[in-house]
This record gives C-alpha cells, structure tokens and sequence, in this order.
C-alpha cells in the first residue's frame, strides 16, 4: 500500500468514537452500596493477577480489558459477600506499556512483578505504589522453542525465582476465506467443519532457563486457553496449573514437582455433581483468588470456590460460580445487550428484560416508578425450569465453529396468546425465532420451554443476529423480522406456534427495505421494535443496528453507506480512498434509528431511516461495532424516551425531549 494510503487507512480505522448527549450516564445499580456485577467498559476481560497494593485483608485484582479502550486496571478489595465471592471498589486506571499477555503475581518480600509477552522477548517490570505504575526492569529474549506464546503464568518458588508456561499454538489452520464472502463455507456438505481443528499446549520455561514442552500432547485446549494461573489446592497440590478455553473448560493439570514442571494429563475442573463445569460465556481466562478461582472473559468476572475435594478421576471439585461483585457499579446486562421495557413482575412499574451475546434472558427488577425508575442488577430469566441460554453449537453460526459458545440473543415481549400475560419471542445467532409462553401469574412469570414459530410449517427463519418487533394491531398480533431476502416482513399470529405471511414491509414509496451492509458476517445484525415515536398512534419503527447494517439499502443506507465515509479527509480524496478501503472498513458504530409511518397500523409505510441526536446535533451512538437493541420506552417519565446500549453492557436512558430525528 501506498504511503498517502496507508495513511487514509489507518485515519478510517481510528474513526468510530461512540458519542451520547453531554452529562449521559449508565444506569446505575440499586443494590446495597451500588452493588453489581463487576466488568470494565470492554467486551473481554483478562485476570493478570493479584497482590496486596492497599493492604487489605484479601488481595487486590489486577484486570485488563480488550474489546474497547485498553487499559490495566487495579480492583481494590472491599469486603466479601454472602455466596464468598469477592467485592471490590470501582477501578483505578494502571500507567503499564502493556496491556495484554501478561501475568502479575507477588514475591514474599512483598515486591509486586508484572511479566509481559512482547513479541520475542520476555519483559519484567516491578509496580510502583505510589504513581501506580509497572515499570520495566529487564527484557530478555524468550527460548527459541517459545515461539509467538498466547500467554503465561507463573510458578514461584520459595528462593524467589520463578517457572514460566506458556501457551503455544500446534500450528493448525481453521477455514479459509473470509465469512464476510458468498464463497465461505465453515462447513462442508456433510454438515461438518472444514479446515483444521485449532489446539493449544504448554511449554515450560524454569528458573534455569531450561524450556520444554510440558503437557502430554499439542492438543490440549481447542482454539485458545487465554491464560495461565499457578493454583495451590492444598498438602500435594501446591503448584498446579489451571488454563481457560475458549468453550469455556476451566482445565486442570497436577505438577508433581516441587520446582519446575512434570504435568500429569489434564482434567476438567468438575462441580458437585461430578460433571466438569463450563464457564456461562466464552474464552474464560482465569486467576486463582481466595480459595478458588476467578474466571472471566467476554463478559463480566465470576468466582470459583474450590470444595477441598476431588474427583475419582483426580479433578478439582469447585462450587457453581457466582459473580464477582463491585461496589458502585452500573448495571451490567453482559456483552452487546438488546433491551426493552416491560412490567415482568405486575407491580405496575416498567423493568427492563434484556438478552446478550452470551445467550440470557436477564431481568432488571424496577424497584422505584416509571417517572424515576430504580434498577437492582440481572437475574437470569428460566423457562421450563433452567435458566435460558441459547448458544449455537457445533453448526449454528454462519461464521463457523469457532463461534460455538455465542448466542447473541435478542427478546422482545407481548401478551402473543391474550391469557394478559407477558410471553417473550426471541431471535439468535442461529436465525430461528423460538417463543416462551407465560403460564404463570401476573405477579410470578413462569415460562414454558422454547418452542419454534412455524409459517407453512417451516420454522421461521430469517437474518441472524435479529430481534424480532412485536405489536398488537386490534384483535391481531404483529411479528415483524429481517427475512431470508434481507427484508423487513411482516407476519400474523394464527395461534400459539403459528404465523400466516403478511407480505414484505414497504417505503413510503414502495420500495423494500433491506437491513444488511453485505453477506455471510456482515448480514443482519438489525433489532426491530414497533413504538410510536412521534405519538401520532401509528407504530413506527426503533431500530438497534450494527455498524455493517445499511438500512434501507446497501448504497445509501444507515448506518454504514450514510455514516460511514472519512469525516477527517472529506471532499473528493475522501471519496476515493473510502471507494478503496473494503466495504468492512468503513468506520462507524451501532447506531440507533427511528423509521417513521406515513400509512396506517393496518397498512404500514415507512419513511426512510433518522438518526436520534442531540441538541448539538451530533448523533447517538453509544459504543460498540458489533451491534446493540434500541427501544422507544416511556419508562423515566414526559416520555417517549430512548433506551440504548453499549456492546459492553451498559444501558442508557436518553429523554426524548432533549432529541432530535434527522438524517
């Protein structure tokens, strides 16, 4: 690439900063003390550590975000909560030249170290209490056998010198192509995965610099461990080694040494019924904290106690885990949220239900009013007795295996079978639409099971990553979603499982309305919800959207094509470069969109696309690439209002007094 290009490139790939009205806050925590769940503002976490900074009674945490801003951060303890999880103060930022592939741990003189993976070298830095800061103290090259290490962690050794492991890549190669292409295929004929299986090892390194391949095989973890932790599980087990994965195993390995490594094979770290546990969302790092284990990767921090036990088989047994909490925390509803607001619990104030990538239901209790509105932090919907968690699988993700863990589930809720009951319909990562019918009371909710919604007998089926809008319409209800064809649809419910077609929504005139910027990955992505926006008793729509959306078409929609071009070179150079950057690298955010009706609720026709923005006239888009739900609600009083999400989980309230609608 050409210098001016390079360039333009890199100032397109630095464009999309997220941007909400001056003075806009997440919605806060209602519980004691702001308690929560405890996430930074990132879509992934990773543990590096912990030591006692403030001198506390249990030790401080460090933890790195990616996904967002970049940064190492420093968790204070606080206290300890009734389930044993640990609560810690908001965060401190941290001065560190590394952000990620790191470990930190503490020697017995107190001295708190931070090794660092940069490229071929191993760096060590000692932290600074005072400025808060890791500054480096040596570099050295890493072992010809540690070549290109996931991450590392360590063993100490009472002399304090340490052993390092690694993890390493066995060099496996998963489908080529790119997803965002009509030729990628993750999956052949058959139904089954192409290309090769991804796995991870460990290699040793010890204190006197000896390295070696430590694990009994190169395929150990599928795909990633995203890190190491040195775990002491009591007389015996004292320097064992614990790894995350990327499905969510928190894996096990005995070191029968007292110095260095011999591994035995590894084991799945088991719960109380003697079934390894799985971690509730993807790529979990871990550290070993207090007794038990802390876990996290995309979404929030949970805690694992370790019972003092063992399987026959040799593997830790842990408690379920439970979330790490913060004091003074906004309220979390996990990774690219889709929200909306209704009274789930018939105490006459609007909550707020939202699912996530992770694949829950969660249900935000309002415990002040409509006018101002309270919210205690998630507890996770059930139906059928478990909780709700859809996840693709093996072959539910278009984008492949890879993406087995990820749900990216979207609900919406309406009385669908007239018994004045709140039922819930959802749309996934899958691109079916299931239904959870209410068969409880107006005060306690109880769901069925999912069950599919059929038209002509076919499971309905549409774009993925979509929610579907939902309306009663006189004596009939509306489902509105982004069909097979990329286009709004509209169907009628015939009975509890059953839909009749309604025909393709349309343009004031008459032309139909796409959702997607491109094919495969770049499709769907889009979140209907019927609202009447502008109070004129007609529903509009409010759309949440991802970047690659592009409504309604591919060339001048929102808020790719219209939102997307270079705002820093502009003119014709702009043109020419954003003509030469691949239609993925057209920088923008998720942004939410109000769609207005220019016909009836019987016959409905839609202007084309605003933006919500505000009263300097910049618009809304509050974080986040991937995508994220918008709703018009008239929770928070002198309504409508717009409620919003980052894709790092937090909620945002915006008066829709103080908005505008504009292209």
């Amino acid at each position: 690439m050409k210098p001016l290009l390079l360039f333009l490139f890199l100032t397109a790939l630095c464009r999309a900063e997220p941007h909400l009205p001056a003075g806009t806050k997440a919605l806060p925590s209602a519980a004691a003390n702001g308690r929560g769940p405890l996430a930074l503002v990132n879509l992934n976490h990773h543990v590096l550590g912990h030591a006692r900074v403030f001198d506390g009674k249990e030790p401080d945490l460090f933890v790195a975000g990616y996904g967002g801003p970049q940064a190492v951060h420093l968790f204070r303890w606080v206290d300890t909560a009734e389930a044993g999880a640990p609560v810690f103060a908001q965060p401190v930022e941290v001065k560190c030249a590394f952000k990620d592939k790191g470990s930190v741990f503490q020697r017995k003189d107190g001295a708190i170290v931070g090794l660092w993976i940069d490229k071929d070298e191993l760096v060590t830095t000692e932290f600074d209490r005072e400025k808060l800061e890791f500054r480096e103290t040596k570099r050295e090259k890493l072992a010809k056998a540690v070549k290109s290490p996931g991450s590392l962690g360590v063993l100490v050794n009472d002399d304090g010198s340490y052993d390092a492991a690694f993890e390493m890549s066995n060099g496996g190669k998963g489908a080529e192509g790119s997803p965002n292409t009509e030729e990628w295929r993750p999956f052949n004929s058959s139904g089954i995965a192409v290309g090769e299986l991804r796995y991870r090892y460990l290699m040793g390194v010890s204190a006197k610099g000896e390295a070696k391949q430590i694990t009994k095989t190169k395929n150990e973890v599928y795909f990633s461990m995203h890190g190491i932790t040195g775990v002491n599980l009591g007389a015996g087990h004292e320097r064992d080694l614990v790894t995350g994965s990327r499905q969510g195993n928190l894996v096990y390995y005995h070191n029968k040494v007292a110095s260095g490594f011999d591994l035995e094979a590894k084991r799945l770290i088991a719960g109380e019924d003697g079934n390894a546990l799985r971690h509730p969302s993807n790529n979990p790092s871990v550290c070993a904290y207090g007794g038990g284990l802390i876990a996290c990767g995309e979404g929030s921090l949970y805690f694992y106690r370790f019972t003092g036990k063992f399987t026959k088989l040799g593997a830790p047994v842990c408690k379920e885990p439970v979330s790490v909490l913060q004091e003074h925390a906004d309220l979390y509803a996990g990774t690219l949220p889709t929200p909306t607001t209704v009274d789930w619990d018939g105490d006459g104030a609007l909550d707020i239900l939202a699912g996530n990538s992770e694949g829950f239901v969660l249900f935000f209790k309002n415990i002040g009013s409509n006018e101002e509105p309270k919210f205690l932090p998630a507890i996770r919907v059930q139906a059928g007795g478990r909780e709700i968690q859809v996840q693709a699988g093996y072959a539910g993700s278009l984008q492949g295996l890879q993406e087995a863990r990820w749900g990216y589930l979207s609900p919406n809720v309406i009385d669908w079978n007239g018994d004045a009951l709140p039922d819930i319909i959802t749309g996934d990562i899958t691109g079916n639409y299931l239904i959870y019918l209410n068969r409880g009371t107006k005060t306690e909710p109880k769901l069925d099971p999912a069950h599919p919604i059929y038209c002509d007998g076919i499971d309905l089926h549409g774009m993925w990553r979509c929610r579907p809008a939902l309306a009663r319409i006189g004596e009939r209800v509306a489902l509105a979603i982004v069909d097979g064809d990329d286009h709004f649809h509209l169907y009628w419910r015939i009975d509890d499982y059953n839909v009749w077609d309604g025909g393709k929504l349309l343009l004031d005139d008459g032309g139909r309305i796409g959702a997607s910027g491109g094919v495969g990955g770049m499709s769907g992505r889009c979140k209907l919800d019927f609202f009447d926006w502008n109070q004129d008793g007609k529903l509009d729509f409010v759309l949440g959207t991802g970047r690659v959306c592009s409504i309604p078409d591919r060339i001048t929609g929102y808020p790719m094509a219209a939102l997307g071009q270079n705002p820093v070179v502009g003119g014709l150079i702009g043109k020419l470069v954003d003509s030469a950057l691949p239609t993925k690298l057209k920088k923008t955010l998720g942004t939410p969109l109000v769609m207005l009706n220019t016909g009836t609720n019987t016959k409905m026709r839609f202007e084309r696309p605003l933006t919500f923005q505000d009263e300097e006239g910049q618009v809304i888009q509050p974080g986040g690439a991937h995508e994220t739900g918008a709703v018009g609600t008239m929770l928070g009083g002198s309504g409508p209002n717009l409620l919003i999400c980052n894709e790092a989980g937090r909620m945002f309230l915006l008066p829709g007094k103080k908005l505008q609608t504009k292209p």
